[in-house]
């Protein structure tokens, strides 16, 4: 029986010194055995080809296999017409001639393929819903458009994803999801990085009745992003998402604010005040059928600020996305309309 070679990225404990020099060239796969094991790596190349059942609409699907430099690689599958399927794995899983892919910060989606000459078989799965893939190579893989790294914390791993090219410094934050939106954060942070925005994804806060044991978390990573490179100091941000946003917001020293599904309450609303009193820019976003009223508290309690904007999508859950599994889509107008606030800070 083959032995599996699973390449992967890694970080150890204390390792961010090494993380910041290590940067610009993140590899997103590394062995993690020997010679031996690692006998058979994957082909590298581009591969185009389709994915949808038999007689269903078909979607347009391409995967990369890089190998940037020796000893690493790094697989990215993309989904042009549902953008929210597509992703970089951090981990590849290689046995024999099968490859499995699992999704990075979500594992109810994985990708398992297996080799035939020059083509890849297999399937999606997302939740327990699986649909055929096929893919054919069609040349050398696309250059990398940004790599993911997990980040060993002292209880879960928190998600680094970073644009390749960070010649040119840009904007960065920390997402901080609730256990509404952590299922899917993951898809947030795969359309920021795209788009060219750092983005440290955190685990959920353990105790979504105190924001206390968050803080010192959220200090950290905010004093990881600014020393990172490719992240520009003066563009640093938070976005965060539940109830307990508007109180992270109020302690570090930020360029921008997120705040997703925010509850209004006489505590809240004299934090938005103080948030107003420092012109600290925020952009409120709401999902889900009756957020309307929700959505019109919080633009009261801003003010009339240009720097500050308020949006509710009606088609869409607490998640900002539509659908489910995989026809999940984003609401309309997004990424792009958090894309572009954040670039006009």
């Amino acid at each position: 029986m083959p032995i599996p070679t699973r390449l992967r990225s890694f970080f150890g404990q204390n390792t961010w010194p090494a993380l910041l020099l290590a940067l610009v060239g993140l590899a997103a796969c590394q062995p993690q055995h020997s010679p031996a094991d690692t006998a058979t790596p994957p082909p590298v190349g581009h591969y185009q080809g389709s994915i949808g059942a038999v007689g269903t609409p078909q979607l347009r699907a391409a995967l990369d296999i890089r190998h940037p430099r020796e000893g690493h690689y790094e697989a990215e599958l993309t989904v042009p017409g549902a953008p929210a399927l597509s992703f970089v794995a951090d981990t590849l899983l290689l046995t024999g001639g099968q490859l499995r892919l699992e999704r990075p910060a979500r594992p109810g989606q994985t990708l398992a393929l297996t080799l035939d000459g020059d083509f890849w078989r297999g399937s999606l799965t997302v939740d327990s819903t699986a649909v055929p893939l096929i893919l054919l190579k069609r040349g050398v893989p696309d250059p990398s458009g940004y790599r993911v790294a997990s980040i060993p914390q002292v209880e879960k791993d928190s998600w680094l994803f970073a644009p390749a090219d960070t010649d040119t410094p840009g904007a960065a934050l920390v997402l901080l999801p609730d256990a509404a939106t952590a299922p899917t954060a993951a898809i947030w942070a795969d359309a920021l990085a795209r788009a060219g925005i750092v983005v440290l994804l955190l685990p959920p806060p353990a105790d979504p009745d105190t924001i206390t044991p968050e803080l010192p978390h959220l200090l950290a990573a905010l004093h990881q992003l600014r020393a990172m490179p490719g992240v520009d100091t003066a563009s640093l941000g938070l976005w965060a998402a539940g109830s307990q946003a508007t109180a992270l917001a109020a302690s570090p020293r930020l360029a921008f604010f997120i705040t997703q599904n925010a509850v209004l309450d006489a505590t809240t609303r004299l934090l938005f005040r103080e948030l107003r009193r420092r012109k600290l820019p925020v952009l409120g976003l709401y999902g889900g059928p009756d957020v309307a009223p929700r959505a019109a508290q919080l633009r009261a309690a801003l003010g009339s600020r240009r720097s500050n904007l308020v949006r509710s999508y009606r088609g869409t859950g607490a998640t900002l996305l539509s659908g489910e599994g995989l026809n999940v889509q984003f609401g309309p107008g997004l990424p792009g309309e958090v894309v572009n606030w954040i670039r006009s800070r």
